[in-house]
């Protein structure tokens, strides 16, 4: 593989082949220190707060307990594993290979000021599904790209959601589009990945498999579609300048 350029555009094979490149020769870096921050996380919402370590196993839970989740996930876990990713990224760029040891710690020394700004962004998403679904979806996609703009543009707050919202102007529906495929796209390797672990929390009945599944498909899925992100945001910084890849 030659030198990664970040800042260039790129159509979608484009996005999908150098993403699927990078993360497939720093796999197993990736997948660790994504479980690094995974595991905890679901060991202590869902294996010791919802009690999932202990339980049985149940398809059809509460809608609390599945939203609990998937709030954590969205702001806490995916922000830290974009962060870690970026970092990693931008070493790959310069041709180093990624020092887990460094691109965790500043996965993790980010985490405030990303805490801040996708609290914000989720709080006007919230919103936005709230009045009538389409301004949500529009302010997702407005801005997708905070963690990037916190980390590599070192925004803070409002302003990180207002960068985002300048990479993305002029491009919504592209990035709507390769967002959606992106999702789409992993969803497939992630139901394979789950399905097992599924099966044997069904047949033991014993909710931990399904939750050691869970930890399992999330470090895996999230720092692809991290990598692929960030990719995408320097594609849309590269059209807005005219920089042809």
């Amino acid at each position: 593989m030659t030198q990664l350029q970040l800042r260039q555009q790129r159509d979608v094979g484009a996005l999908f082949r150098d993403a699927v490149a990078v993360f497939g020769r720093h796999a197993l870096l990736f997948i660790l220190l994504s479980a690094a921050v995974v595991v905890p996380a679901e060991l202590i919402v869902e294996g010791v707060g919802m009690e999932m370590l202990t339980s049985s196993y149940d398809s059809s839970p509460p809608v609390a307990e599945a939203v609990i989740p998937t709030i954590v996930e969205f702001l806490v876990v995916t922000p830290i594993i974009a962060a870690i990713c970026i970092y990693a990224l931008h070493q790959i760029a310069d041709g180093v290979r990624p020092s887990a040891g460094q691109v965790l710690v500043a996965g993790f020394e980010a985490f405030t000021p990303l805490f801040a700004a996708v609290v914000l962004a989720a709080a006007g998403i919230a919103l936005g599904f709230v009045a009538l679904i389409v301004p949500g979806v529009y302010l997702a996609v407005r801005w997708y790209f905070v963690p990037q703009t916190v980390v590599i543009e070192g925004a803070r707050g409002p302003q990180a959601l207002s960068r985002s919202g300048l990479v993305v102007t002029g491009f919504w529906w592209r990035t709507f589009g390769l967002v959606l495929l992106a999702n789409i796209a992993i969803a497939i390797p992630g139901f394979v990945l789950l399905a097992p672990f599924t099966a044997v929390a069904e047949s033991t009945d014993r909710a931990v498999w399904a939750l050691v599944g869970s930890a399992v498909t999330t470090s895996v899925t999230t720092p692809f579609v991290a990598l692929y992100s960030t990719l995408l945001y320097y594609d849309l910084l590269a059209r807005r300048a005219g920089v042809s890849g």
